[in-house]
Order: C-alpha cells, then structure tokens, then sequence
C-alpha cells in the first residue's frame, strides 16, 4: 500500500508533458529571417538551409578541429561574416551548437537560445555576437546521418 502511495504521489508531481503541435498539411509562413529556411543553399552564407552530412567524431582526423563533448554523430561548417550583429544557427534536430572564430579551441559564448517556430522544422536556435571574420560552427550530440542548418541574420 505504501509504495503505491509513492507512485501516486509522483504522477501527481510530475508535470505533464506538452502536446505536440498539431501541423497543417500546408507549412505556416515563416519570419523573415527564416525565410530561406526552406530553400536549399549552397553554404550557410546564402541565407538558406544547407544539409550537411554528420560524422562519427571518434574518425575525424583534422587538426586545429575542436570536438564536442556531447555523445553522438557531427557536423562542421564554415562561415564568413562580413557585418558586426547577431546571428543564429538554426538546426532541425536535437544538437549542441558551439561557435569558434577559425584558427582558435575555444568556443564563443551565445547571446541566447530558442526554437523555431511550431512546425516549421527549426528544433533550435542558438545566437552569438559577431565581428567581420570565418567562424567555424560545430554541432555534436546529434544522431541523424544529416544536419540542416542555416545563418540566421
């Protein structure tokens, strides 16, 4: 009896998970700093969403390539950022985002995290504080064999 007092007593505790949202059949609109979001780019400069394949970081063999904490599959991406501001990366599935100014080990503090909007296919958000330069993104903890992402202005 008592220990189903205690299973009881967790239910009630536990607080419910959130629904998922309901998708229409049509994709709602974007804002128009994700509108490339459903185009294809050829880098994540373009302002669309690249797919990149993911790697397993045990075979990566590349100097100077930090490698994320994170158990499971990643991916790398260049960028050059020509203005001063925040940007975002945005990706599709679960992933730890860290950004590195090219040449450098250590990973860049973000401004914020968020998601995407309801489904629009962007899991998260991460943004970080810029300056003219080539950053290198590196997305770990992923288990998908590809990644799409974007620059977000």
């Amino acid at each position: 009896m008592m220990f189903t007092a205690l299973l009881l007593a967790q239910a009630v505790a536990a607080p419910a998970a959130a629904p998922a949202p309901v998708c229409p059949a049509a994709p709602p609109a974007l804002p128009a700093d994700l509108g490339g979001w459903r185009s294809t780019g050829a880098d994540l400069a373009s302002g669309k969403a690249v797919s990149v394949p993911t790697m397993d970081p045990a075979t990566l063999r590349l100097a100077g390539v930090p490698l994320p904490k994170q158990p499971g599959r990643m991916a790398i991406q260049t960028v050059r950022i020509t203005t001063a501001g925040t940007y975002g990366i945005a990706l599709d599935q679960k992933g730890w985002i860290d950004l590195y100014r090219l040449g450098t080990m250590t990973a860049l503090p973000s401004a914020r995290h968020g998601h995407g909007p309801d489904c629009s296919g962007i899991r998260k958000i991460v943004r970080y504080d810029l300056t003219p330069g080539q950053y290198r993104v590196v997305v770990g903890g992923m288990a998908a064999l590809t990644a799409r992402m974007m620059l977000v202005r």
